[in-house]
């Protein structure tokens, strides 16, 4: 009876024992390249030698069309962390060098939604969520934004990605380094998870790259293995370099045994500066044509994501808060409109359903809205164009943004058609009536919701 007791008991321990492995939260580690373009790396059929992001797609889920929330990084990088279209939000543009413009303090981000269920939390590389001036960061910086550790700059790497002089570490100027960018800010990452974090509490590290944004400088070396494309060698030497820094860092994952419980996202904050880099993809950063807002995207999650697994299946930066948000046991916010769904049967392979559909509004280039649906896309433009120019946001483009109306469209058939060269709406306005309708909804919702910001430069 001694025996069938101690036996039982025994079992209850391990049934237990393993319950709570099943409970213990995953680790969440998201690298973010500065403008990679589409088609750069080699497991998208690019040209660059990308072993380490190969090595995530071959053991996770390769997305054929992941999507940023916005052409260009201020925007894009809101969408990621709140989980809402960044107009909604009130980041409308990049954030210019004294501009009052950017991620209200309000918004509740990953980092503060994953703090209240006992993660650690770090950011490292480029931030560019607030304002900069000769004193420092303007508007809410990481720590202010649920980072418990953090060393950023607020947007570019200065001089270039070699020896940069404007990082901040916790708020505190660091001064002149000596390295590459996307290898300092690895080293930075590995520094917290030996010496800071908390080895009993799981950690989200967000780790977001300068390369390969311009000004860029490459290692001499790298940029000998590809002089054969002219002038492009140091840009794609440029992303070489960086995938040797995601690698470094997999690789300590790895030697620490902390690989097997963590959750990588790989993507690029938007489209590329470079047109060679997005493919057959119409338009490039700053434009919401594919070749804009269309970027890599991988994510790995061992044991829980088959391996080498491509879906096709749209996804989005604004999809990931939700979808962190399930697979930790976090509380998403509950008083505002989420925009991004929980995309966790995608991973798993099955059946999903959107709770709303992808959507971009982006002032800045026509065409100046964008709601994908299925396989279909539709764009909207109002009549009068407005000035297109590349200058920081400002008075008249408050007034702009605020007041635009939808009244031209174009629909395009993306699984047909995804260099979007075949506008089917002209002969089937009837067709997409109720698409039209649902554009010009989302674009007032988010014209209203997004707030007014004061302080402006003078149009």
């Amino acid at each position: 009876m001694y025996n069938l007791s101690g036996f039982l008991l025994l079992i209850i321990l391990l049934v237990q024992a393993c319950q709570k492995k099943d409970e213990i939260r995953p680790n969440i580690v998201i690298l973010m390249a500065d403008d990679m373009g589409y088609i750069d790396a080699e497991c998208y059929g690019g040209p660059i030698k990308t072993p380490n992001i190969n090595r995530l797609a071959n053991e996770g889920m390769r997305f054929t069309d992941f999507y940023s929330a916005a052409p260009n990084c201020s925007p894009a990088r809101t969408g990621l962390l709140t989980g809402r279209t960044p107009s909604r939000v009130g980041v409308y543009d990049y954030l210019a060098p004294n501009s009052p413009m950017h991620l209200p303090k309000g918004e509740i981000t990953i980092a503060e939604m994953l703090k209240e269920v006992g993660y650690e939390t770090c950011h490292v590389g480029k931030w560019h969520l607030s304002a900069w001036t000769r004193d420092g960061m303007k508007g809410p910086k990481p720590d202010e934004q649920g980072f418990d550790y953090w060393f950023a700059v607020d947007n570019n790497a200065v001089p270039s990605h070699l020896n940069p002089v404007n990082f901040e570490r916790n708020g505190e100027k660091v001064g002149p380094l000596e390295g590459y960018s996307c290898q300092l800010v690895v080293d930075e990452a590995i520094t917290w998870l030996d010496d800071f974090h908390k080895k009993s509490n799981p950690f989200f590290l967000n780790v977001w790259f300068n390369e390969p944004h311009a000004k860029i400088a490459s290692p001499p070396e790298l940029i000998k293995e590809y002089v054969q494309y002219g002038k492009d060698a140091e840009y794609l030497a440029n992303v070489a370099n960086m995938d040797m820094a995601i690698g470094r860092l997999l690789q300590y994952l790895d030697e620490k045994g902390l690989s097997e419980n963590t959750f990588v996202l790989f993507a690029s904050d938007n489209g590329p500066y470079r047109q060679a880099s997005t493919g057959i993809f119409r338009g490039k950063k700053s434009f919401l044509f594919e070749g804009g807002i269309r970027v890599p995207g991988i994510i790995k999650w061992p044991h829980k994501i088959k391996e080498g697994v491509i879906s096709t299946t749209p996804a989005s930066f604004v999809d990931m808060l939700p979808t962190i948000a399930q697979i930790t046991g976090s509380t998403m916010p509950e008083d505002r409109t989420i925009d991004g769904t929980n995309i966790l049967p995608v991973l798993f392979e099955e059946p999903f359903k959107r709770d709303r559909p992808l959507y971009w509004y982006f002032y800045k280039r026509y065409p100046i809205s964008a709601l994908r649906k299925g396989d279909y896309v539709i764009m909207g433009n109002p009549k009068e164009q407005y000035k297109l120019t590349s200058h920081p946001f400002d008075s008249g483009d408050q007034v702009y943004f605020k007041n635009a109306r939808l009244e031209e469209f174009q629909v395009y058939n993306l699984k047909d058609d995804p260099a979007q060269k075949i506008d089917l709406y002209p002969d089937n306005s009837e067709k997409f009536s109720n698409l039209k309708m649902e554009i010009i909804k989302y674009q007032k919702e988010i014209i209203d919701e997004g707030p007014t910001w004061e302080g402006l430069p003078e149009n």
